[in-house]
C-alpha cells in the first residue's frame, strides 16, 4: 500500500461522520494488541488553547531528553502533522504500513457487530501503534472533541491531565451551557491523576472541582495553586514570572505570541511540575527543561508571522473566544493599515466572530474555507459591512490572499483568520507567493 492509497482509505472514513463514544475505539485497540496500554501520557482538553499547550508540554519533555510522541488535530497543511515523534511527522511509509495493518482489524471489528470506526478513531489507533513501535517514552495527546467520549480517552490514568479553558463551542455536541461543556471536558480526569486547569468561568470550575473530588484527583487551578505576571510582551516574544507548586521561574521566555499564551504556558509548566515522568521518583522535569522547551516551542498558524514587509500573520481563531484572544493581541503588531482575510466554518458563530474582528479591519476580505463545512463568503461580507471601513468578497481563498497582498503597502499588516481550515491552505499558498515563511510543518515528504 502506498501513502496516497492509505490516505484515501483514511479520508473515506469521513462518511461515517463524527460519533462520540469509546466502545468502538476500545475494542479496536484491544484487537490491535493494546498499543496504548503501557504508554505514559499527558492528556490535554479545553475549548481553546489545548493545541498550544500540547505543543509546549511536548517541547518541555523533549528538552528533558525524553522520546516524545505528540498527537494533535486537525492538521494545517499535511496529514502527517497529526502524529509526531520528537518533533518529526510520521513518515509516509509508516502511515501506509499501519493503515494496511489496521484495516483487517477494522473488518474484524465490524464483523463482530460494531459500527465502523470514524476517521478520528482510526487515526487515533494508528497514532498509538506508531508511538508503541517507536518506543515513545511520553505521549502528549490533544483531545479531538469534548473529552469524556473522545477517542483519546481510552488511555489509562495519565501522568497528568490539563483542561485549558472552557467557552461555548460545539454546543450541538457538548451542551449549550458552560457547566455542561465543562462536564464533558472533565471526562478526561482519572482517579488520583493530577489535574491542571487554566482560567475558567466559575460555573465551569465548580464542575471540574466536583469531578476531581469524586475521582480523588489533585487539582491545580490557575490563580490559586499557581499564578503568573507579565514581564514583557511584544510581537517578538514575551516573558512571565511564574510561581508554580515546586518552584518560581523569573523572566520565563515564551516563543509563542499573544497574552493568551501566557496562561497556556503556565498550565504546560504546571503539568510538567506535578507529573511524575518515567524513570523519576519525584514529580517535575526541572527549570532548565522548562526554559529550553518554551523557548524552542513552535506552533504554526497561531499568531504566526510569515513575512515582515508587509507584515503577514496567520491565526487559526475558530470561535468567538479565539477571535476575542486574537483581537486582544492585535495591538502588539505595528502597522499602518490592517487588511484582514476572514473565512469561517458554517457551523461556527460567524455573527459573534465578525462582530469582534470586523471593527479592527481597514479592509476585510471575506472568503470561504474549502470543504463541505466552509461558510459562505457572502454571509461574512454582509455581517462585516456595517462594522468595517471597507469590505470586499473573494470566495476563493487564493484570490482573497492575492487581493490582500496587492492592496497591502510595506507598512501594512495582512491577517488571515477565522478557521484552521482557512489558515492551513492559506499558509501553503502564502509561502509560495511570498517565497518565504515558516516552512512546511513536515518539511516535505519523507
Amino acid at each position: 500500500m502506498t501513502y496516497e492509497e492509505a490516505l484515501a482509505h483514511i479520508h473515506a472514513m469521513q462518511r461515517f461522520g463524527s460519533r462520540l463514544g469509546l466502545e468502538r475505539i476500545d475494542r479496536l485497540l484491544q484487537l490491535a494488541g493494546r498499543p496504548e496500554a503501557d504508554l505514559p501520557c499527558i492528556h490535554v482538553a479545553g475549548t481553546n488553547g489545548k493545541g498550544s499547550i500540547t505543543a509546549m508540554v511536548a517541547a518541555i519533555a523533549r528538552a528533558a531528553e525524553y522520546r516524545v510522541g505528540m498527537y494533535i488535530s486537525p492538521y494545517l497543511e499535511d496529514f502527517r502533522e497529526r502524529i509526531q515523534v520528537d518533533g518529526e511527522c510520521i513518515p509516509p511509509r509508516e502511515v501506509a504500513y499501519w493503515t494496511e495493518q489496521l484495516l483487517p482489524v477494522v473488518d474484524r471489528l465490524v464483523g463482530e457487530g460494531y459500527e465502523h470506526p470514524t476517521e478520528f478513531e482510526f487515526v487515533t489507533a494508528l497514532a498509538f501503534c506508531h508511538f508503541a513501535a517507536s518506543r515513545v517514552e511520553v505521549a502528549v495527546l490533544e483531545v479531538g472533541l469534548g473529552g469524556r467520549y473522545d477517542a483519546t480517552n481510552v488511555i489509562p490514568a495519565p501522568l497528568a491531565c490539563i483542561i485549558s479553558g472552557i467557552a461555548l463551542d460545539h454546543t450541538d455536541r457538548l451542551g449549550n451551557t458552560l457547566a455542561a461543556i465543562a462536564y464533558e471536558k472533565a471526562g478526561i480526569v482519572k482517579p488520583k491523576a493530577p489535574v491542571v486547569t487554566g482560567v475558567v468561568p466559575p460555573e465551569a470550575l465548580t464542575v471540574i472541582e466536583r469531578v476531581a473530588r469524586e475521582r480523588e484527583a489533585p487539582l491545580y487551578v490557575a490563580g490559586r495553586q499557581f499564578h503568573w505576571s507579565e514581564r514583557s510582551c511584544s510581537y517578538q516574544g514575551q516573558s512571565i514570572d511564574l510561581v508554580g507548586v515546586r518552584q518560581r521561574y523569573a523572566d520565563l521566555g515564551i516563543s509563542l505570541l499573544g497574552r493568551h499564551q501566557q496562561g497556556n504556558a503556565a498550565c504546560a509548566v504546571l503539568a510538567t511540575e506535578v507529573a511524575t515522568f518515567p524513570g523519576r521518583t519525584e514529580p517535575g522535569l526541572g527549570e532548565a527543561a522548562v526554559r529550553e522547551g518554551l523557548a524552542a516551542c513552535r506552533w504554526p498558524g497561531r499568531l504566526e508571522v510569515l513575512a515582515w514587509r508587509p507584515l503577514v500573520v496567520l491565526d487559526a481563531a475558530h470561535n468567538p473566544d479565539g477571535a476575542s484572544a486574537l483581537c486582544r493581541a492585535l495591538p502588539l503588531f505595528p502597522r499602518r493599515r490592517l487588511l484582514m482575510v476572514v473565512g469561517i466554518l458554517k457551523d461556527k458563530d460567524a455573527e459573534a466572530m465578525v462582530r469582534l474582528l470586523a471593527p479592527a479591519a481597514d479592509l476585510l476580505i471575506a472568503t470561504s474555507p474549502a470543504g463541505p463545512r466552509g461558510g459562505s463568503a457572502e454571509r461574512i461580507a454582509d455581517l462585516a459591512r456595517p462594522l468595517s471601513r471597507a469590505v470586499r468578497m473573494e470566495p476563493q481563498v487564493d484570490d482573497a490572499l492575492g487581493l490582500a497582498l496587492r492592496e497591502a503597502g510595506p507598512e501594512d499588516m495582512v491577517l488571515v483568520a477565522g478557521s484552521i481550515y482557512l489558515v492551513g491552505p492559506a499558509r501553503a499558498t502564502l509561502r509560495a507567493m511570498l517565497g518565504t515563511g515558516g516552512g512546511a510543518p513536515c518539511g516535505g515528504a519523507a
